[in-house]
């Protein structure tokens, strides 16, 4: 049941993603509220289900944006993995580390799709292409409580 919970949340974050947020993008950034759920889910479940997870959010998210296709599922697939290999060594009560890590983890993310994309494509990386990477990383460390209650609900214990 928490796996259905865990999808239904990565769609409602690719059409908050590209509805609400693509319409309230800060020079071009948008938030990556998938990032937020595979990061807290590897968190909860480890290296494993994070890399499964990440790959299965990454690729709805190539799906939904027609963007490279595999780029975005190979970037969140490492990220669940890196995440949930670090889940011993964080804690999760930390809000404020969390959103830290959130930050961090869409900093190298973005920066690894860019490369990625330089190296599949005709993409060109730009200066402007690092500042919105970094706004966007910073959009996405702000969003991470919100999506932390949710992924929170969704972990707890029922008694």
């Amino acid at each position: 049941m928490k796996t259905l919970y865990i999808i239904l949340l990565y769609i409602l974050s690719l059409v908050l993603e590209t509805t609400v947020f693509g319409k309230l993008s800060v020079f071009g950034a948008k938030p990556d509220l998938v990032l937020i759920v595979i990061v807290l889910v590897a968190l909860h479940r480890g290296p494993l289900p994070g890399e499964i997870y990440g790959f299965i959010g990454g690729l709805l998210e190539d799906f939904v944006t027609f963007g490279s296709l595999g780029i975005q599922a190979l970037v969140k697939t490492l990220t669940g993995f890196g995440v949930g290999f670090l889940r011993n060594k964080i804690e999760e009560e930390n809000g404020f580390l969390l959103m830290l890590l959130v930050f961090f983890m869409a900093l190298i993310s973005g920066f690894a799709a860019s490369l990625a994309k330089t190296f599949f494509s005709s993409y060109v990386f730009l200066s402007k292409d690092a500042l919105r990477i970094v706004l966007a990383a910073l959009y996405t460390m702000l969003l991470t409580p919100p999506v932390m209650i949710l992924v929170k609900k969704i972990f707890a214990e029922r008694k």
